[in-house]
């Protein structure tokens, strides 16, 4: 109406109406044309009632996102001219001052369909906005899970040459709680359409498989990939010989989010991890770390990226724009005779 249309643009408009990234793929995410057409449809049935044929139409035309306001008999504007800024001026000076009621239930009813398009097409839930910047991606999210090694310089060792021995092999181990939350991950993408590959020795992940499309690291004292790329980030996990714990660069001192090696098992009673989503300036690509000091903070941070009951309580932490923001999120767990219970948020951080 203010004659913005240069504004309106694919992009822009996936970017402030579905809350895509502003980076997104259009190729493989048609979110702002399917609705487009949906609009279009929607005002072909409104106009081919009875009792329209003397008001005012609104068109938007294939291949435009520009809508045009014209009188009966007046022919729309070919998609080309309508771009033009003088022409939609134009066009509004001449009919502003008009606002029959069928119009204005036209404009509520396109106005309506756009709403709730967004709301299941990119602001539905918490869930998938953490997870957007990987489905829009064109390449297979790479899944890297620690086993057989954790660093990156591990040596590589001669798999033996038997099946039973090969089976029995120490790279082919993973945590079960690891492997737990792998299977939560695979699940979702699976669940979403998107391909992944999987990596299963953290100390084989070489940087330019970090480099090939979006990652998920999972774990972080056995991932050393997880603590070399979050080490400068305000939170992190730090091991020592007493311990490891989540360290807060914003209070350095803040000794609770601690776990104890030694801590016998019945006596365990909390874990915690960090979940990061970020733009890795390294590998130029979107990370996803789940970072539990022991299995029941990792199992917990599968459990948080993956529950969309768990991520909506983000809105408790951080401003409603955290979907286009890198993000870290410090999650406790409480554990019970060896068993974790639901991952409950601690801080969260935009960056």
């Amino acid at each position: 109406m203010s004659g913005n249309i240069e504004d309106l643009k694919e992009r822009r408009i996936g970017a402030d109406v579905f809350d895509r990234p502003v980076d997104y793929d259009t190729n493989s995410d048609h979110i702002v044309r399917s609705v487009a057409g949906e609009v279009r449809r929607r005002l072909g049935q409104y106009y081919a009632q009875s009792g329209t044929d003397s008001e005012m139409r609104i068109d938007l035309l294939a291949g435009s996102y520009v809508p045009q306001f014209r009188m009966v008999g007046e022919q729309p504007v070919p998609a080309a001219a309508a771009a033009l800024p003088a022409v939609a001026m134009e066009t509004k000076a001449r009919t502003w001052g008009w606002w029959p009621p069928a119009v204005v239930l036209a404009i509520c009813t396109v106005a309506l369909v756009v709403w709730i398009a967004s709301r299941a097409g990119g602001r539905a839930t918490a869930l998938e906005g953490f997870w957007k910047p990987l489905y829009s991606a064109s390449t297979p999210v790479l899944l890297c899970v620690p086993g057989g090694g954790s660093g990156p310089n591990a040596t590589e060792v001669q798999e033996p040459g038997t099946v039973i021995d090969f089976a029995l092999a120490p790279s082919r181990r993973i945590h079960v709680y690891d492997a737990m939350v792998l299977a939560e991950v695979t699940g979702l993408l699976r669940a979403n359409g998107k391909a992944y590959r999987l990596l299963n020795r953290a100390g084989a992940t070489s940087f330019r498989d970090l480099q090939s499309g979006p990652f998920v690291l999972i774990g972080s004292l056995n991932n050393e990939w997880s603590l070399r790329l979050t080490k400068d980030f305000r939170f992190s996990i730090v091991s020592n010989g007493s311990g490891a714990r989540v360290v807060d660069k914003q209070d350095p001192s803040n000794e609770a989010w601690r776990v104890e090696p030694n801590t016998p098992i019945e006596q365990m009673r909390r874990d915690y991890a960090i979940v990061s989503r970020f733009r890795d300036s390294q590998t130029e690509q979107t990370a996803v770390i789940l970072a539990g000091i022991g299995p029941w903070g990792s199992l917990a941070s599968g459990e948080f990226v993956t529950n969309p009951e768990y991520l909506k309580k983000l809105a408790g932490f951080v401003p409603a724009n955290w979907r286009k923001r890198n993000l870290q999120v410090v999650i406790s767990t409480d554990v019970i005779h060896g068993s974790s219970g639901p991952p409950n948020i601690l801080a969260a951080q935009l960056f």
